[in-house]
This record gives C-alpha cells, sequence and structure tokens, in this order.
C-alpha cells in the first residue's frame, strides 16, 4: 500500500511540474550545459561519498565494529545503489546496515544486527542536524533578500530541531515504550556521548552537507545560472528535507517541484530550474551506480559471511539483556535465517 502510494504520488508530481514546463526550453537548458562543470561536480561527489563512509566507520567503531576504510567505501556505495533501484530513499540505508551487520569482519559484536542499524540511522541523523544549522546560518546571514515563507520555513524547522533536543529528557521516559523513539535516543547517545565521535562527525557532517551544496552551485554555473551563492546554501537544504516526505519514489516530483517553487522568487523560467534539478540528480545517479561495482564485487566474495551459528551466538540475548542496551531494532525471528 505504501509504495502504491508513493507510486501515485511521483505521477500526480511529475504531471504537475512537467505540465508546465516549455520541453524546447528544457531540451536547450540541457544542451547548454558545461560538461566540465558537471565533471567536476562528479568528482565532489566520489571525494565526498568516501568521506562519509569514513564518518559512519567512526560511528560503527563507537559500537564495536572493526574493518578499514576501504570496506566502509564498498558498502556505503552499494547502498547508494540500492537507493536508486528500491522504490524508497532508505532502502539503500537498510542495505548496507545488514552488510554491516552480516559481512564486516572482527570479534563478535553483541546485538551486531541491530547495532548496525543504529550506526546507519546515526549517520543521518548527524548529517540531517548539520544540513538545519546550515539553513538556519544562512538564512540569517543571507545578503540576499529572501521570501518571507522562505524564511519562515526554515525558522520552523530549525525550532523543531531545537525544541527535539530540549524535550529529550522528557522523551527519555517513553523510550522504553516505543521504538521509534528509542531509536532517536540512541541515535542521540551515540552521537553526542563521546567528545571526539562528536567533533569528528560533526567536522564531516559539515564538509559533507557543504559538498553537496557545491555540487548544485557546480550544475547551477554549468548552465549559466545567475544565482548568489548564499541562495544555494538555504535552497539546497530545503529541497534535500522536502525530499524526504515519504510520498514519492526516491523523492522523484518532490526534488524538481521545490527547486522550482525555491527558484521561481528569483524569476528563473521553471524549465531551467527542473533542468538544474535533473542535472543536479544525474550526478548522484552517476555516482550510485558505481554502486554496481562493489556490489558485484562483495558478490564475488561471499567468504566474508560468518555462519549462520556464530551469528546467531552472537545476536541472541535475552529481553533484560536487550532494555539494558537500549536495543531498539531487536528481532529475534528470522536472526538465524537473515546469517
Amino acid at each position: 500500500m505504501k509504495v502504491l502510494v508513493r507510486v501515485l504520488g511521483t505521477v500526480l508530481l511529475l504531471w504537475l511540474i512537467f505540465s508546465r514546463v516549455n520541453f524546447s526550453h528544457l531540451l536547450n537548458s540541457f544542451s547548454s550545459m558545461n560538461p566540465l562543470y558537471w565533471l567536476g561536480a562528479f568528482g565532489l561527489l566520489v571525494f565526498t561519498q568516501v568521506l562519509s563512509s569514513q564518518r559512519w566507520r567512526i560511528l560503527a567503531r563507537a559500537v564495536g565494529f572493526e574493518g578499514g576504510l576501504g570496506l566502509y567505501i564498498s558498502y556505503f556505495f552499494i547502498g547508494m545503489f540500492f537507493n536508486l533501484a528500491l522504490p524508497t530513499s532508505v532502502g539503500g540505508d537498510v542495505v548496507r546496515a545488514w552488510y554491516l551487520g552480516y559481512r564486516s569482519p572482527g570479534g563478535p559484536v553483541q546485538n551486531r544486527r541491530s547495532k548496525a542499524f543504529l550506526t546507519v540511522f546515526s549517520d543521518r541523523f548527524s548529517g540531517v542536524l548539520v544540513l538545519v544549522a546550515i539553513a538556519v546560518i544562512a538564512t540569517l546571514a543571507s545578503p540576499t533578500e529572501l521570501p518571507a515563507w522562505m524564511k519562515g520555513t526554515v525558522y520552523l524547522i530549525g525550532a523543531g530541531a531545537v525544541a527535539s533536543f530540549a524535550f529529550l529528557p522528557v522523551i527519555a521516559k517513553f523510550g522504553d515504550r516505543f521504538t521509534k523513539i528509542k531509536v532517536v535516543l540512541n541515535s542521540a547517545k551515540l552521537c553526542f556521548g563521546n567528545i571526539g565521535v562528536l567533533a569528528s562527525t560533526t567536522a564531516m557532517s559539515m564538509w559533507v552537507q557543504f559538498a553537496n551544496i557545491s555540487i548544485m552551485v557546480l550544475v547551477g554555473m554549468g548552465l549559466g545560472l545567475d544565482i548568489p551563492v548564499s541562495y544555494y546554501f538555504v535552497m539546497v537544504p530545503l529541497v534535500t528535507l522536502m525530499t524526504m516526505l515519504p510520498i514519492s519514489l526516491g523523492g522523484m516530483g518532490l526534488r524538481e517541484g521545490a527547486t522550482v517553487l525555491m527558484l521561481t522568487p528569483l524569476g528563473i523560467e521553471d524549465a531551467t530550474a527542473v533542468a538544474l534539478s535533473l542535472l543536479n540528480f544525474s550526478v548522484y545517479v552517476v555516482c550510485g551506480l558505481l554502486g554496481v561495482f562493489f556490489y558485484l564485487g562483495a558478490r564475488a566474495n561471499p567468504g566474508v559471511i560468518a555462519s549462520s551459528d556464530q551469528y546467531s551466538n552472537n545476536d541472541q540475548f535475552s529481553n533484560n539483556e536487550e532494555a539494558s542496551d537500549g536495543n531498539p531494532f531487536s528481532d529475534h525471528s528470522g536472526q538465524r535465517r537473515a546469517g
């Protein structure tokens, strides 16, 4: 049912967008793209994904996982590929959590599958928080006059993030009752419970988000668009956050519609805004397709997977242990089969 809703939402959004677009202008925008800028954006994204892999590795090591950077790069690119292939923006996160939980080397990690999912969620959690912070700071410091609705949206999202932290002690009282709350609490604890982890992951998250903004800046420059760089620092975070709404397949339609909406105040034509969105997305698509090679390499080396008995022994724990560990992802049924 959820997939059907996403399909219908995607079709409706794309119809609304492309019914307004002049296709000849859209094609002209594509043809005007300077490929050197696109290649520069692609190279920046590849480097950023390597850095994101290191950030994930730091979080994973904090809960007991091992493995070199190359392993996490491989799993990260595999996750990127499945984000493209699956009808949800978090499908790749589930895949890379599975790889970490069941294919990572090293000694036994108690509740390894649950902790693998926790590291992936915390990785996202850290990135989103930094993204919101960048949007708020950019809005406050923007030399370009922003529409009132855009500033209001950013401030509302920022206030929501601050309020969430302020109410964490209250939320913690209900953590044992609701799985999703436990996920957030455990992620906050993993991200902020260790000064070294907090400092390194925050610095990397800042680079990653600045790079994601810079990628769209490069694409915009390649199209010859006259958009102030400061405007991108507000627009890109808002577009990214909007694509997280679960009403379309992988953010399709939402991404293009949000870009059109954000660029309308600057007088940029809908077709040009859609071209900017699609060309920016194409950088991520091509980078994600690199995950095919990592996936095939992982399939060619199945010996990394431990036996089902080993994983069963590592993951089996009592209800008391689960409660004390604060583990939100426990699912005893099928653990032996998954291993």
